[in-house]
Order: structure tokens, then C-alpha cells, then sequence
């Protein structure tokens, strides 16, 4: 077996725990502002911040023991380019159009997986916004030319990096302490949403899905990753999309659609494709293990009407933002860079801001 079959192979076995993970533990950034604005009760919200704060920690002592740089990953979390622009507008859309969706990417995938049908239709729009959106010229063409002034060079302030540590000038062991303290800020918080002996199994949960997110890098990112594209280099048709990555479900999407449209077109099986299969997997085993899958009907067509305008919504949004309540709330935010704690704050805002809306009207 070959060094980049190894690495998709890991990366298969990582989505599955982060998948089963994401099932019993209900985390959900969407439902949980859901039940935060009708009902006052932040216990799932907490546990999505419970998976966030794990991921930083687990990241920052994956990254400082290993010696692994996530100064250039995919996306690239941590560029000099601080795309303010894309992060605030990118998310904000993204953050309506999850709550339309009743649910995120990576949520969706986990309801399919414990049969709600109605998360399938989602799935497929967002997967072809998404390959509409970074394999076309649509991103180039409209939004492209107004979003690219919408950003900061970093370098021009003699910044390299968008990450905590660079903008205080410090190196790998501040990045350990601003992970630790960081990651502890988050826990703190949940733990007083939601205290770790009621909701125990929602923090063995959310944890194991942060936890996951520091292994996917060192896989991608470590010596098997490093092997992996080596031997890349003396192929005649290279994989796509090598390199130090972890979890991120809207662009992948548009992977799996794009591999669709190919399927001898092996070179294009790539994380993101390999990820959402093992989600997927993940959360159907875990439904079953648990007595929990119970296929769900297609609902009226006034309400999908409401649910695949969100879905376009979630792929344009997602795109722009350069990632989604995972991505940038998970993956982006355990690297330290700035733009991901503003998109994940714009995400929130949105999200918050179409719950209220959805009150008023009376659709919640």
C-alpha cells in the first residue's frame, strides 16, 4: 500500500471516530443557539464549545511536541492575507443559512446518517454551490473583484502569520501557553453551561471530535503526510490536495461532486472526499449501536422551499468564509488565527440573528 492510500486510509479511520463522535454527542452550533434564543438554555451550545476548546488544546500540544507548522494549510487558516471582508460577510451568511438548514454541513451528514432523509436534498445543494463556487468562475468573477480589497496584507506590518502567536511576536512555546489558556477559556465556559457530571457523555463526545480534529493534522501534516507527498512527486496523475489539512465539510462537498462527475478519476479521492465518507459511516454506526436511527420522511414543500434557499446559502457563505462551523470553528480556530475567531464570531452572529427572525415569523 502506497504512502497516500496510508494517509487516506488514517484519515477514513479518524472521520469515522469524529463522526460517531458528532453523533452522540449531539454537537450542533445551529441547534445550539436554537435553544439558546427560544428556551435560554446555552447546554448545547456549551457543547459545541466543549469540541472547540479540546481542538485548541489538542492542537497546540500536537503541534509544539511534534514539531508539525500549520503555518501552511488548506485552507490556509493562518495567511498574512487577514481577508476581514470575506470572514465577516462569509460568515454571517453562512450563519443564516445553517439555521435555514436546521443544521450545518457536518451536521446534515450526521442526520443522514441516522436516516433523516430530508438532510439528503441539503447535502446535494450544498455539495453543487460548493463546486459551483470554488471549481467554476463564478467566485472569480462576482465576488472576487469587490471582496479583494476587503483584506489587510499582514506582511506590510512585518507579520508573517495571522495566528496569535506571530501577531505577539513569540514563537512555538507561546503558542502552547496561548493554546492551553485559550482552549481552557472555552472549557471554562462550558463547564458552566453544562457541568461535565450531567452531560458526561456529551463531553466525552465533544472532546473526542476536538481531539480528532489535532489527529487529522498530525496525519496530514506529520512524517506519513510528509511520505505521502513524496511520493506524489513521481506520479504521472498526482492526488489533489495534499498536505497539513483537517476537518472542513462545505468545500469537501463540492469534492464529492466533483468526484462524482469522475469516478475513474481517482486523483480526485481527496481528504475532503475521504472525510465525508467516514462521517457519514460514522454517525450511521453510531445511530445503530444506540438505537437511534430512525429513518425520516421528505417534510412540505413549503418548508424545503425555506430549507435549500438556506442550503445555497450555507455553500455560497461557506466559500467565502473559507470554511464553516468546522472549518473555521474547529479546524481554524485550534491553528490560533485571528480570522477564524471572526468568522466564527460572524457565523454566531448570524445564526443568532436568523433565530430571531425565524421567532418572529413564527417559523420556530
Amino acid at each position: 500500500m502506497d504512502a497516500v492510500t496510508i494517509v487516506l486510509v488514517a484519515v477514513l479511520l479518524v472521520a469515522l471516530v469524529f463522526g460517531a463522535a458528532a453523533q452522540f454527542s449531539r454537537v450542533c452550533l445551529p441547534g445550539g443557539l436554537r435553544e439558546a434564543v427560544l428556551n435560554r438554555d446555552r447546554s448545547r451550545v456549551a457543547v459545541y464549545l466543549v469540541a472547540v476548546g479540546a481542538a485548541i488544546v489538542a492542537t497546540g500540544l500536537m503541534q509544539y511536541f511534534s514539531g508539525i507548522s500549520l503555518d501552511d494549510t488548506k485552507p490556509p487558516y493562518r495567511s498574512p492575507q487577514f481577508a476581514w471582508g470575506r470572514y465577516l460577510i462569509g460568515g454571517f451568511i453562512f450563519g443564516v443559512g445553517m439555521v435555514m438548514t436546521r443544521g450545518c454541513p457536518a451536521r446534515n451528514l450526521v442526520k443522514l446518517g441516522q436516516g433523516n432523509l430530508q438532510s439528503l436534498p441539503v447535502l446535494i445543494v450544498m455539495a453543487l454551490v460548493a463546486y459551483v463556487m470554488t471549481r467554476t468562475s463564478v467566485y472569480a468573477d462576482g465576488f472576487a473583484p469587490w471582496l479583494g480589497g476587503l483584506s489587510i496584507d499582514l506582511t506590510t506590518l512585518g507579520i508573517a502569520h495571522q495566528d496569535l502567536a506571530s501577531l505577539f511576536g513569540g514563537g512555538a512555546g507561546l503558542s502552547l501557553v496561548l493554546a492551553l489558556l485559550v482552549g481552557a477559556a472555552f472549557l471554562f465556559v462550558a463547564m458552566r453551561w453544562l457541568n461535565p457530571l450531567r452531560g458526561g457523555l456529551a463531553w466525552l463526545g465533544a472532546s473526542l471530535v476536538g481531539a480528532m480534529v489535532a489527529v487529522a493534522y498530525w496525519v496530514t501534516g506529520g512524517p506519513l503526510g510528509q511520505k505521502a507527498i513524496e511520493a506524489a512527486e513521481l506520479m504521472d496523475a498526482p492526488p489533489e490536495g495534499l498536505g497539513a489539512q483537517s476537518f472542513t465539510f462545505s468545500a469537501p462537498l463540492g469534492d464529492v461532486a466533483h468526484y462524482l462527475s469522475n469516478p475513474s478519476h481517482t486523483a480526485a479521492i481527496t481528504f475532503g472526499v475521504v472525510a465525508v465518507i467516514g462521517v457519514l459511516l460514522g454517525a450511521l454506526a453510531s445511530a445503530v449501536a444506540r438505537r437511534e436511527f430512525k429513518p425520516l420522511p421528505f417534510g412540505d414543500l413549503r418548508e424545503w422551499l425555506v430549507t435549500l434557499t438556506g442550503a445555497v446559502l450555507v455553500g455560497v457563505g461557506s466559500v467565502l468564509a473559507m470554511g464553516c462551523t468546522v472549518g473555521q470553528g474547529l479546524s481554524g480556530v485550534a491553528t490560533l488565527a485571528l480570522g477564524s475567531f471572526l468568522a466564527l464570531g460572524s457565523i454566531t452572529a448570524g445564526g443568532v440573528a436568523a433565530h430571531r427572525l425565524s421567532v418572529t415569523l413564527g417559523r420556530d
